[in-house]
Order: structure tokens, then sequence, then C-alpha cells
């Protein structure tokens, strides 16, 4: 069984939240992480958001279900759109993610095509578009 994973997609003014993970290499990623056994997925979405960037945020709805390979393994990745109800974005885990930023479309197609875009990201793309 694959392990699972959550991430939120935070749209702002046609641009989208993500972190840059230097854990094994830099890896461009939504905001997220890997759910506990027992949690709920919407409940580990706004903790990993919390943890990762010091926002609460609220899930809006499920934007697909996609698998992703990364250096801890294979995973499923659960994302859901969110608004951000309180706070502003900061770094929390300075080792983990030195860096945040929002981006457009364009700037996450060169991510792809530099090949730092995560690959459940890389595969949403085409359905994230019409949002961005």
């Amino acid at each position: 069984m694959k392990k699972e994973m959550a991430a939120a997609l935070v749209i702002k003014d046609r641009r989208l939240l993500m972190v840059h993970n230097t854990k094994n290499g830099l890896r461009i990623e939504p905001p997220g992480g890997k759910k506990k056994e027992e949690e709920e997925w919407l409940i580990a979405v706004i903790r990993e958001v919390q943890e990762e960037l010091g926002v609460m945020v609220r899930p809006a709805r499920l934007f697909g279900e996609y698998d992703t390979r990364s250096p801890e393994g294979e995973f499923m990745v659960r994302m859901y759109f969110c608004e951000i109800t309180d706070g502003e974005p900061e770094i929390l885990e300075p080792d983990k993610i030195p860096r945040f930023g929002w981006y457009t479309y364009g700037e996450l197609e060169r991510f792809k095509d530099e090949g730092v875009l995560v690959p459940n990201m890389v595969e949403a793309l085409p359905k994230l578009k019409k949002y961005l």
C-alpha cells in the first residue's frame, strides 16, 4: 500500500503558493506532507500547512488524487483547494523549506522543464491551468 500525503493548493491573484523543499535536492511542491495513519484528510492538510508555513487554511474542496515519488518512496497525494484564513506564510522549517513563493502557470511550466516540479504537480498542471 502506498503512503499517503495531503497537499494544499492555495491560489491568490492567479498565482499558486508553492514551497521549495531542499531536504533531498530541490523539489518545488505545494505545502503539505505525510498523513498520519488514523488522521482525517482535511486535518492532515490543515496541520501540514500550519507546520510548514504558519498559516491556518480552510480546505474548500478536493482537487484530485495523484501518484508521486520522492526520495522517501511512492505516495498517493490528495490535493485540496484551500484558502488562508489566518496569518501570512513564513519560513518555519528553514533546513527543509528555505523558500516559498506565489507562482504563475508559466513559472510552474518552467519548473517542470527544469525538472524540479514534483511529479504529482506535473500531472496536475493541465487541470490547474484554468485557475492560474
